[in-house]
């Protein structure tokens, strides 16, 4: 049994060396040249198919955003600069302060289903990868049989027969880099399942930290609504009192109770709202929440930021996991042309069998029982009626798809960071306009109840300052909460969140015996680059870059050569034309007149 091999990045790894079949490859030098008339036949044979040149353009991606730049809007506690990393290269352990926040969110992270469901989605990932590595590696399987026979009902003197084989099943050589590319393929999906946990977990402790803020302030805005209730209810008894004894009318009271029942109004909301942020909580931890893991009302910071590093764009493609989700299934998408590709070359396998046989069971392992056989088989596509030509076209389609999601991804990102940045701008300037107006209102309180004590003024007056001072207060409250919220938030949208400090494990792949061969290309500094390569970023282009690359490639244009006309409805007017497609590239962009009719093509 073969034990799956792994390179750890971030980490020195120890990676054994795939055990060599030295039998196999001696076969192979005895009869290589037998193998290579085979190949050049096969491949002659092969000529039939028009096979696609290998693009070994890089490929680029164009997100049309200004990935080297700053961003543009800020708050005084922001800043973007080149000299200064993003937040989001600290672990959350180190970006949060508040310690009965970062209980909940280990609490979380222990937990959570959802986030297990994308652990579990990571365990099979890796089991599907390792399922297509191991298809490479020879697979010998052994037999063992009896037969008793007779030629006909009458024979006295029947036949016993026994054997024992082992045999090489049909083992493909990797020529051409299908096998290898199918590898490649599945190490893409399962680096982007690793991805996917990652936005899992930055999703999952974002979401913990402001479920707690929200409850924190929940409970701050319970605790103000029932002092509240409390004032408005010795506002009342006075109002109610003046009017008993025929000093203000009837008018005051009322306005006196209506200000309580807002008030109680305000308490009711207020506990909605915990019950709300409780159930929120206990959701994403995933169990009943500890009674000393409970927020404190208002709490001021959970943070130990007191400058908020957005850094550059740039930064957003080593961090958002979403973003490197998107690049490994577009390298996934670029693997899986070099699959289609490799299809159009003959299939070469090795097939051998060891194995004795006799008539009797004593005989069995004697020297003259035993045989073998070995040699390759050659499978060459020479008519498929255009199907490799639609497989492959389909994967470069299906490239074209991904790339465009990886560039979208980019532009989410930017766009969210951006979004939250424009939020944060004015936060600061909100927040102190609002501690102005809460000044302004107790003032007014202050002088409206002296007023009215003085009997210079009606208590509506001081009703009204109340109502007006509640609000503010209540203002203050939620604003204090978007800046907390926005902090989180922050810190989510630049990527932050994810295991930094956990080593990305990249399995190491078998190698074909064809591969083998290549003893330099096993070593273990040989293995690290080809993972390093693995999970290396793909290249986003400048505006500028990009528009030099475009200029410099050929066109691709097609030509569509009409052969016939055809009145479908035999009106006198044509409808359709048939014809043939044709492809070419060329240096320079030529007009094409288009053609005034519908275009069949016939192949």
């Amino acid at each position: 049994m073969s034990a799956q091999k792994n390179f750890t990045l971030n980490s020195a790894a120890v990676v054994s060396i795939a055990t060599t079949a030295q039998p196999a490859l001696a076969v192979l030098r005895k009869n290589g040249g037998r193998l290579i008339g085979l190949t050049a036949l096969a491949l002659s044979m092969a000529a039939c198919n028009t096979i696609p040149k290998a693009d070994m353009r890089p490929v680029l991606a164009e997100p049309n955003v200004p990935i080297e730049q700053t961003y543009g809007a800020f708050d005084k506690e922001t800043v973007s600069s080149a000299n200064q990393a993003s937040i989001a290269a600290q672990r959350w352990q180190e970006f949060y302060s508040d310690e009965r926040l970062k209980g909940l969110i280990a609490l979380g992270l222990e937990n959570n289903k959802d986030f297990e469901s994308a652990r579990l989605a990571i365990e099979k990932a890796r089991a599907q990868y390792q399922i297509t590595d191991l298809n490479d590696l020879p697979r010998i399987d052994g037999s063992g049989g009896y037969t008793r026979q007779a030629q006909n009902r009458t024979d006295k003197n029947p036949n016993s027969s026994y054997n024992v084989n082992l045999g090489l099943a049909n083992y493909e050589l990797d020529f051409w880099g299908k096998i290898a590319s199918l590898k490649e393929q599945a190490l893409q999906n399962f680096l982007a399942t690793t991805a996917a946990k990652d936005t899992t977990q930055i999703s999952l402790i974002s979401n913990i930290a402001q479920s707690y803020a929200n409850l924190s302030y929940s409970l701050a805005q319970l605790k103000l609504a029932e002092a509240t209730v409390e004032s408005r209810e010795k506002s009342l008894f006075i109002a109610d009192k003046r009017f008993e004894a025929g000093i203000d009318p009837k008018l005051p009271s009322l306005q006196a109770s209506a200000s309580l029942e807002n008030a109680r109004l305000a308490v009711l909301q207020a506990q909605s709202s915990i019950l709300r942020s409780r159930n929120a909580l206990q959701f994403l931890v995933g169990g009943p929440i500890p009674t000393n893991l409970i927020p404190a009302p208002a709490v001021s910071n959970i943070t130990s930021q007191q400058i908020f590093s957005a850094g550059l764009p740039s930064e957003l493609l080593r961090y958002r996991p979403d973003v490197l989700e998107a690049e490994y299934s577009l390298k996934a998408a670029g693997a899986n042309i070099e699959v289609a590709r490799a299809s159009y070359f003959p299939s070469i396998s090795l097939a051998s069998s060891v194995g004795v046989s006799s008539g009797s069971l004593d005989d069995l392992f004697k020297s003259g029982s035993v045989g073998w056989s070995f040699g390759p088989s050659i499978s060459v596509p020479i008519f498929d009626a255009g199907r490799l030509d639609a497989n492959y076209d389909v994967a470069k389609i299906e490239r074209e798809q991904t790339l465009a999601n990886y560039e979208r991804s980019i532009q989410t990102a930017f766009r969210e960071v951006s979004d939250v940045l424009a939020t944060r701008a004015t936060l600061g300037e909100q927040l102190a306009a609002q501690y102005r107006l809460q000044d302004n209102f107790e003032q007014t309180y202050q002088i409206a109840d002296a007023r009215f004590k003085a009997g210079i003024a009606n208590y509506l007056d001081v009703l009204d300052a109340q109502r007006s001072l509640f609000s503010t207060q209540q203002g203050i409250l939620d604003l204090e909460l978007q800046k907390i919220i926005s902090q989180v938030e922050l810190y989510q949208v630049l990527g932050g969140g994810a295991n930094l400090d956990v080593p990305t494990v990249i399995p190491v792949p078998h190698k074909n015996l064809v591969q083998l061969v290549n003893l330099p290309a096993n070593s273990n500094k040989a293995k690290a680059v080809d993972a390093i390569e693995a999970a290396s970023s793909a290249r986003v282009a400048s505006a500028q870059e990009a528009q030099a690359i475009k200029q410099a490639q050929p066109i691709e244009k097609a030509t569509f050569n009409p052969t016939a006309v055809v009145d479908v409805n035999n009106d006198g007017k044509t409808d359709a034309a048939v014809g043939v497609v044709t492809e070419q590239t060329i240096t320079k962009e030529a007009k094409v007149e288009p053609v005034p009719v519908t275009q069949i093509n016939e192949r």
